[in-house]
């Protein structure tokens, strides 16, 4: 039967040859369609590999690098910076294995003479006298019970003499601390007390022609000044026993004393502190709990200014808010400074916040109105009196009283208060919770008020009188910064990464997408132009396929390029 078939189709191509061309033809196109199922499901399944694998990849960079990475960086942080023994953030919270750099400038009073009669004070600034400063706490004690750490801290002062430091022999002439404190402290405590004050300067002081001295740097800041208690007179006696009673003054024998800006602090243990450890509560590291035994202070007119708050300044819980400050209480002055977010920074490659501080305004601002030591007598913005904590009238501004009321500054001459210079700030990395470099900058100022009652005091014209300021600063080194640049170059490599495989997952997604729906190509057969020779003049062309050429070439046509 198959023969027969294929006997007769052969008849029919050599009766008919253009049957032929119709024939093979139509097998071609069967083969077109044939061939667009196989495209179609090879294309379907192409894409839906690329969908499910770009999708795969997008669940598992945002688990591992949006979610996991982060969580394990901050639950490492949370292990790492806590008090409790064994820590090694404890053991450099305790004793810091570096010093702080100490600076102190003192202002010397260019025209004495001048003011003792009621000239404004001009000023010349000398130093820096510079200094190291380490910080060690002793007597530690771990309470478990309410996770908190007690010790006793002391801080060590050592000379240093390096380029662009001052010698400590440099003579400032400044008024004499001493004598300037007792008028103002007896003028506040005990007003009819002063006449009895100025015959004890007339004999412990050799009837003293005018306020100023002429001293060492070296000896006003730490070594000391000379106080001559071996006097027979009442008055000098009875001054000179309430001197002998100060605990900051020392016994260098029976008579005499010595007293100095400084020394005071060197070397000797402060008031006992107890804070949290953060072992239990990260958040709490470090912040003060109470101070000489004590939850709050009894100083000041307000309670809310009598709160303890901040740590001691040498640690800060990590993953603090921007608009939590950096709070650090400060003995010294009674109070807690808060530092306020200002903006980023970078400091050696890290990246860091700047953060700023300042005295507040207690003349405007309620928030600060109970630093006041009576209403009557507010301060206007920059000042502090620290009477009430330090037990003498001692003014603290910023240096050059830089961010102070203006009226402050013109009351003397050859200040000039600069922002880099003179502010106080702190460059602090806020995930590890660490302050790469900082400057705490306090100026000390006492008022300078004319006294019938005291001869010396009786020409003065009122002002406030800048004596001396300190900057303490710190600026980690590669040492102690190169961990962090780890970290943060692992969280960079980790951040393009996860970036670089989410974007081309996404673009992986939308390539599958398009692929999977979007129409078939269209498969199209190429045709050449043939034609037939002239025929009484007219040329005949026709469209056909080259699968067709055999019998058309048999049949008088040719091919005409063209």
């Amino acid at each position: 039967m198959k023969i027969a078939q294929k006997t007769f189709k052969k008849f029919l191509f050599y009766i008919f040859p253009q049957l032929k061309l119709v024939h093979n033809f139509s097998k071609k196109v069967t083969g077109l369609k044939n061939t667009k199922k196989k495209y179609r499901i090879i294309k379907m399944r192409l894409s839906l590999k690329i969908i499910v694998g770009s999708a795969c990849s997008f669940l598992f960079i945002i688990l591992i690098g949006f979610i996991l990475f982060p969580h394990v960086i901050k639950s490492q942080v949370k292990k790492m910076v806590n008090l409790k023994p064994g820590q090694d953030i404890r053991e450099m919270f305790l004793k810091v294995p570096f010093p702080l750099s100490f600076k102190v400038y003192i202002f010397s009073v260019v025209n004495p003479d001048e003011v003792q009669k009621g000239a404004m004070p001009i000023l010349e600034e000398k130093g820096p006298f510079c200094y190291q400063e380490w910080k060690t706490k002793i007597n530690v004690e771990d309470i478990d019970g309410d996770d908190t750490i007690s010790y006793d801290p002391v801080d060590t002062f050592i000379e240093m003499s390096e380029p662009g430091c001052a010698a400590f022999d440099t003579e400032v002439n400044i008024a004499h601390p001493m004598i300037l404190g007792m008028v103002n402290t007896i003028s506040r405590q005990k007003p009819g007390a002063l006449t009895l004050a100025n015959k004890a300067i007339k004999s412990i002081w050799l009837n003293p022609m005018s306020l100023f001295i002429t001293v060492k740097a070296r000896d006003v800041l730490f070594d000391g000044v000379t106080i001559n208690c071996g006097v027979q007179d009442f008055a000098g006696k009875a001054i000179c026993t309430q001197l002998k009673g100060e605990p900051s003054l020392k016994h260098i024998s029976e008579d005499d004393l010595e007293f100095s800006l400084l020394g005071p602090k060197n070397a000797t243990p402060g008031k006992r502190i107890k804070a949290f450890r953060g072992s239990q509560d990260f958040h709490l590291v470090g912040r003060i709990v109470t101070y000489d035994t004590k939850f709050k202070m009894e100083v000041w007119n307000d309670t809310k200014c009598d709160v303890i708050f901040g740590t001691d300044g040498t640690i800060f819980p990590p993953m603090l808010k921007k608009e939590e400050g950096l709070a650090s209480f400060s003995p010294d002055l009674c109070r807690a400074l808060v530092a306020k977010f200002k903006t980023q920074t970078k400091y050696d490659g890290i990246p860091v916040s700047y953060y700023d501080a300042s005295l507040g305004d207690q003349s405007k601002n309620p928030e600060d109105a109970c630093y006041c030591t009576t209403p009557q007598t507010c301060l206007k913005k920059g000042l502090m009196d620290l009477y009430k904590c330090a037990g003498i009238p001692i003014y603290v501004s910023q240096p050059h009283f830089y961010d102070s009321d203006e009226s402050y500054l013109k009351g003397v001459r050859g200040l000039k208060p600069e922002v880099e210079k003179h502010a106080i700030r702190i460059l602090f990395e806020p995930l590890t919770g660490s302050p790469v470099s900082a400057r705490k900058r306090l100026q000390f100022n006492m008022p300078l008020e004319p006294n019938p009652k005291v001869e010396i005091f009786h020409n003065f014209t009122p002002t406030i009188l800048p004596i001396f300021w300190v900057e303490e600063g710190v600026d980690l080194n590669n040492t102690f910064t190169k961990p962090l640049k780890t970290l943060f170059l692992m969280k960079k490599i980790v951040t393009i990464m996860k970036y670089t495989v989410l974007l081309v997952s996404l673009a992986g997604l939308g390539a599958g997408i398009y692929l999977h729906v979007r129409p078939d190509e269209s498969m199209t057969v190429t045709t050449v132009n043939k034609v037939k020779p002239e025929e009484n003049g007219t040329k005949i062309t026709k469209t056909i396929d080259d699968d067709m050429m055999d019998g058309l070439e048999k049949n008088g046509y040719r091919e005409e390029k063209y």
